[in-house]
């Protein structure tokens, strides 16, 4: 088994992907934890900040913990507040952005291939 703490994990690092603004993100559970199918990651985006206008091969899910944002997809958007919970399909276009005065922080758990590893940070 493996348990990790949000508030003692270690420090929240930048989001190096092209296209994010003022993003912040916590690895809680990936590969040097054991996961192999599934990866949970904490983001935290500044006021005035975005992630990337993105699309991945898997499924991913989304559960807002805190603050206003916004989901914009193709052709919708959704404004989005704490407790909501988001399934996004694979393939399919999507950006996060907040739209409050504090930070707007979301848990998301989607297929280990998606998500940075730090053995090979080239993702």
């Amino acid at each position: 088994m493996y348990v990790v703490n949000l508030d003692r994990k270690t420090q929240f690092e930048a989001l190096a992907k092209e296209g994010a603004e003022k993003v912040r993100v916590k690895y809680l559970i990936n590969k040097p934890a054991g996961a192999r199918n599934f990866h949970l990651t904490y983001y935290s985006v500044a006021t005035g900040g975005h992630t990337p206008l993105d699309r991945h091969v898997n499924e991913h899910e989304v559960f807002i913990m805190n603050g206003r944002g916004r989901l914009v997809g193709a052709n919708e958007q959704h404004d989005l507040t704490p407790g909501d919970a988001i399934y996004i399909k694979p393939n399919e276009v999507h950006q996060f952005l907040n739209t409050g005065n504090e930070p707007f922080e979301f848990l998301c758990a989607k297929g280990a291939d998606e998500l940075y590893d730090p053995q090979n940070s080239g993702n």
